[in-house]
């Protein structure tokens, strides 16, 4: 990570701290919230591995907690397809633009909340050829972007699961994801010391944000929660979306 600096470290605290008070409250959304911030801070090349470092060394401990209480038959089917498709987006990030990178992780993200705002609550989760698809996509979207959340959380959001069912199955489909991811952006050689150095740091601050986020879990309700990760989809979409159409914008000008 070149050109790292006081203002860069501080920042990427700042951002990693709120993106896990999220994590913590609906069991996804890390990435989706601290990738396109720290994009502005550095390439997504960057970016992505320092995500993914992140929430593989921190997320550790609230993933043994969560697998008491999460669906297992879900999570295998998605985890196994979600791991068969990382490799191909790891690939793809090592040899696109920045630009092409921030492009593609805007459309993924407002994909996602069209897919979960259409879908209803069904007597259970998708079976297993639903769930190949969804989890392939998803493997695809984490090597690209440290971003497997949109097709898992739209799988997951159309079941008839408990809250606390859907956001304990995320959190070990994301821990098992970004293990997945993080091995693949080491094979291309994106993590650097400067990479595992930040990660460090902001360590702290993860998990700060998550106690503080699973503890505002804990006050809300069944329809409280649906509603809290539809709206925080919808907003991440439109926080990617801004610095992507803006470097199209600036791209078609010149």
């Amino acid at each position: 990570m070149q050109g790292m600096t006081t203002a860069m470290a501080a920042g990427a605290m700042a951002i990693v701290f709120a993106a896990a008070v999220l994590r913590g409250l609906t069991g996804f959304g890390f990435a989706l919230a601290a990738v396109p911030m720290l994009g502005i801070l550095m390439p997504p090349a960057q970016a992505v591995p320092l995500s993914m470092c992140i929430v593989a060394a921190g997320g550790v401990f609230g993933a043994r907690r969560a697998m008491t209480a999460c669906h297992w038959p879900s999570i295998l089917r998605i985890a196994l397809a979600a791991a068969a498709g990382t490799p191909a987006g790891a690939f793809l990030l090592k040899h696109i633009s920045p630009e092409a990178a921030r492009i593609a992780i805007a459309v993924f993200t407002l994909a996602a909340v069209i897919g979960v705002a259409r879908a209803g609550a069904a007597d259970a989760p998708f079976g297993p050829a639903r769930a190949f698809v969804y989890g392939l996509v998803a493997g695809l979207f984490n090597g690209l972007a440290s971003m497997p959340g949109p097709p898992v959380v739209a799988y997951f959001m159309s079941s008839s699961l408990s809250r606390e069912a859907i956001r304990a199955s995320m959190l070990i489909v994301f821990q098992i994801t970004v293990f997945a991811g993080l091995a693949s952006a080491i094979a291309f050689g994106l993590v650097t010391r400067d990479t595992l150095l930040l990660a460090a740091i902001s360590l702290p601050g993860f998990w700060i944000g998550n106690w503080a986020g699973a503890r505002l879990f804990a006050l809300g309700s069944e329809q409280t929660y649906r509603r809290v990760a539809l709206v925080c989809l919808i907003a991440m979409a439109i926080g990617s979306a801004a610095p992507a159409l803006a470097s199209l914008m600036r791209a078609s000008a010149h």
